[in-house]
């Protein structure tokens, strides 16, 4: 694992998609899409910048699923991702269509489930899991 200036580049991007959601979920309209739609995009940076350390070019894919299929080829640990990251590649295009449209509880799950992408990434990567 080498965690180069590139992985914390995304590592950091991904911490201020999350930070977006958080404060998106606390304010008083929490808007269920967008704050999905930054969940996706920092589950799906941790699992690039990961993919980055191990030595390999991330895809250029919103597909969670397969991004997680990919870290499990270099960490087999990496694959109890799988049934933690269900339906969160959802956010990244479905919800954004005016022919769809989340809920607060699909939102506050998809929060739910990049803070868990988030701590065993940074876990992973030998990052402090504290919010930065």
């Amino acid at each position: 694992m080498n965690v180069t200036p590139e992985t914390l580049d995304w590592v950091r991007k991904a911490e201020s998609d999350l930070a977006a959601a958080r404060w998106l979920t606390d304010s008083d309209q929490p808007l269920p899409d967008q704050v999905g739609f930054f969940c996706e995009q920092a589950a799906e940076k941790y699992l690039k910048a990961f993919l980055i350390a191990c030595g390999q070019a991330p895809p250029r894919t919103h597909d969670i699923d397969a991004l997680v299929e990919l870290c499990a080829l270099a960490d087999p640990a990496c694959a109890q991702l799988q049934p933690l990251v269900e339906g969160l590649s959802e956010f990244a295009v479905i919800f954004r269509y005016p022919d769809a449209w989340s809920d607060e509880d699909a939102a506050f799950r998809s929060l739910d489930q990049a803070e868990q992408v988030r701590v065993f990434m940074r876990q992973k990567l030998g990052l402090s899991v504290e919010d930065t």
